[in-house]
């Protein structure tokens, strides 16, 4: 008879805090999450359930209780990734697991229990696995996913098992929720009095699918095993990788070259067909002696090509140190993502394209990626704020650069310099700056620039002059309009 087990994680956003040793779950601590326009906390830590606060509360009740509770707002990207490795992680209880999301994973554990002593030691042995890995949860054993899910999240035990064959009577004193019912559905189920699942079993299908839709019969119709409803393992995510392993060690550099190209070729083939690149790729080096190095290298753009792959390579492999050769390797691609043909265009600009993703990854992988920056535009009211600094391997698509509605300098100091008042005027008529003296030849301006509103650092009116010098620099003057005693300072040059 066919069996499942539904594993239930119902504190998997705080488990994860917890494995990361955040600080903030030692003492009061939530998950919030926006719901119908509101923040209320959906998962709340011992500490700050002892001090009287409990899910579904809206987060200015719950600090209005317990002024020291922390909150944090739910990543659904990083959870979704844990349970991604749960759900790879659980192939050692049975050969085919379902994802539940958000905090679920389904076993068909046909034939597998009796390598654990029985339907319940194994729902103590999966338990004490994870909580030696710091996560909480509850299991439910039944014929069906829906009996399974339902016992797992309603169950009266953290292991709760229904007999083969007795799912009609396990699920009788479950509320309607059990069966992951619509709020609607469940409201108005509770308004002509039926609560519990057993309480459906004396109404016939056909009155409840024309009054509560066919959702409630087709769920209900799953969960007491009237419907197929099999447990379908998700696929597992493709590996890009090639190994080979050598009769006798090598050392050269050329010779780790020609070997590199050879895995290179492997992936990249696999890759290519598919129209994929990686922007990471890893090759492990087994030494006889010293073991595994591990070499990385990244790309700014998604990357198939064997050789920009050894061209990377070429300065991990100059610092790599064998002594007595090395004999197992391994070339793995991380972060695939699809390649998009381009429509060949004329001119110079996709040869540009492709120089500047080059010297990006080759700086990347010598300096590391994070210092590699380039600049954006972003939507401010002051000059040295119209753009940001972001990672030069962002993915997101190349900035537009507005024409500026006036001239703007080249060079943009970000902390504006004082200079020295010798003659004065408005703007002064002769000063010194950096040890040099500048004598005013021409002068446009004031263009006055109030501060943001909404920002307390800086709340000063601003009037900014171009002044052509005698000497021929072109400076961008700033003053602070209203001042007692003027000061000026050079904010920009002009080339």
């Amino acid at each position: 008879m066919r069996r499942v087990l539904s594993l239930w994680l119902p504190q998997l956003p705080l488990d994860r805090r917890v494995r990361i040793g955040d600080p903030r779950t030692d003492g009061p601590f939530a998950i919030i999450a926006e719901i119908k326009n509101a923040w209320r906390l959906t998962h709340v830590n011992p500490c700050a359930r002892r001090a009287g606060i409990a899910e579904s509360l809206s987060l200015p009740d719950a600090r209005a209780i317990c002024p020291d509770l922390l909150t944090e707002p739910a990543d659904e990207i990083r959870e979704a990734a844990l349970l991604r490795a749960l759900w790879r992680w659980a192939d050692c209880l049975s050969p085919r697991v379902s994802m539940d999301p958000p905090d679920g994973l389904l076993l068909d554990i046909s034939g597998c229990t009796h390598l654990f002593g029985g339907e319940g030691a194994m729902g103590r042995h999966v338990r004490q696995r994870l909580g030696d890995m710091q996560i909480h949860s509850r299991i439910g054993v039944a014929d069906t996913k829906g009996a399974a899910r339902a016992l797992a999240r309603f169950g009266n035990t953290r292991v709760a098992i229904a007999e083969p064959g007795k799912t009609n009577e396990a699920l009788k004193d479950l509320p309607i929720a059990a069966l992951a019912a619509e709020d609607d559905v469940a409201i108005e189920l509770a308004r002509t009095g039926l609560k519990t699942i057993g309480q459906l079993y004396h109404v016939k299908s056909s009155e409840l699918a024309r009054r509560f839709g066919l959702d409630l019969t087709r769920t209900l119709g799953c969960a007491l095993g009237q419907n197929p409803d099999p447990v379908t393992p998700a696929a597992i995510d493709p590996v890009y990788a090639a190994r080979m392993t050598l009769p006798e060690p090598i050392g050269l550099k050329s010779q780790l070259e020609d070997l590199l190209m050879r895995l290179a070729g492997s992936v990249c083939g696999r890759l290519a067909a598919e129209r994929k690149g990686a922007r990471r790729y890893l090759l492990t080096v087994r030494c006889v002696d010293a073991g595994d190095h591990v070499l990385s290298v990244g790309f700014a753009r998604p990357c198939a090509e064997p050789a920009s792959i050894l061209q990377q390579f070429s300065y991990p492999l100059d610092q790599l140190k064998i002594a007595f050769g090395a004999d197992w390797f391994r070339l793995v691609a991380e972060h695939v993502e699809p390649i998009h043909p381009k429509q060949p265009v004329l001119g110079k600009e996709a040869q540009e394209e492709d120089n500047t993703a080059r010297i990006i990854s080759t700086l990347g992988n010598r300096l590391g990626f994070d210092h590699v920056r380039k600049f954006v535009p972003h939507d401010a009211h002051l000059p040295e704020r119209e753009f940001k600094s972001v990672e030069a391997v962002d993915k997101e698509l190349d900035p537009v650069w507005k024409q500026a509605p006036r001239k703007r300098p080249l060079r943009l100091y970000k902390m504006p310099e004082r200079l020295r008042t010798l003659e004065p005027g408005r703007p002064p008529k002769q000063f010194e700056w950096r040890r040099k003296s500048y004598i005013t030849k021409a002068a446009k301006g004031p263009e006055r620039l109030t501060a943001e509103w909404w920002r307390e650092d800086d709340m000063k009116t601003r009037d900014y002059w171009t002044v052509q010098t005698v000497n021929g620099a072109r400076l961008w003057l700033l003053t602070y309009p209203g001042e007692t005693e003027p000061s000026w300072y050079v904010a920009g040059k002009f080339p």
